[in-house]
């Protein structure tokens, strides 16, 4: 049996968690044992797993870092919004300052979140994976310039859609990573 982690940044919220669920609901629980790790505490579509798995949440040594790293607060908003990892590793900064519950090595890590978030450079830095990926859904994807230093540390990218795909492609054409999921 694998071992699976999968970081998103909460189960409530919109369509990526929505996704997100059905994802989980769809593995094979004889192949796969599998964490959902999570940064924020909203499980709002908790009750739409039908499945048990583990659920663990990503600690910090104090509130602002969490704020900071957090899609739920305005702090953690706009340093994506306006692409400060990028000039300044913050999201270097607050992986040091995360605390890890206890987690295993992995066979498979995967940002399932993906939208150029602390979830990304969190599994980057902070997770023991054989292999490591992380999904992206959304065509319009201003905020990668916060994630483009983590991408080396990535055996495969994923895009929902062969859109997403090909305006990865044609921003970063070195990296040939990049899946389409359909």
């Amino acid at each position: 049996m694998k071992k699976l982690l999968v970081i998103a940044k909460s189960l409530g919220g919109g369509g990526s968690e929505v996704a997100l669920v059905e994802f989980l609901n769809h593995l094979d629980e004889s192949k796969y044992d599998v964490t959902l790790l999570l940064l924020d505490k909203d499980i709002e579509y908790k009750y739409r797993l039908k499945k048990k798995l583990k659920i663990k949440y990503i600690e910090f040594d104090n509130k602002i870092y969490h704020l900071l790293a957090s899609m739920y607060a305005l702090p953690g908003k706009i340093l994506k919004k306006i692409g400060f990892n990028k000039y300044f590793p913050i999201y270097d900064f607050l992986a040091k300052h995360s605390k890890m519950p206890s987690l295993p090595h992995y066979d498979i890590a995967i940002d399932f979140y993906g939208y150029g978030a602390f979830t990304t450079a969190f599994l980057a830095l902070n997770v023991k994976a054989d292999k490591k990926a992380f999904w992206l859904h959304d065509e319009q994807m201003p905020w990668i310039v916060n994630v483009e230093r983590y991408f080396n540390a990535y055996d495969k990218i994923f895009g929902v859609s062969k859109a997403i795909k090909n305006t990865f492609d044609s921003m970063y054409p070195k990296y040939k990573k990049i899946k389409c999921l359909l």
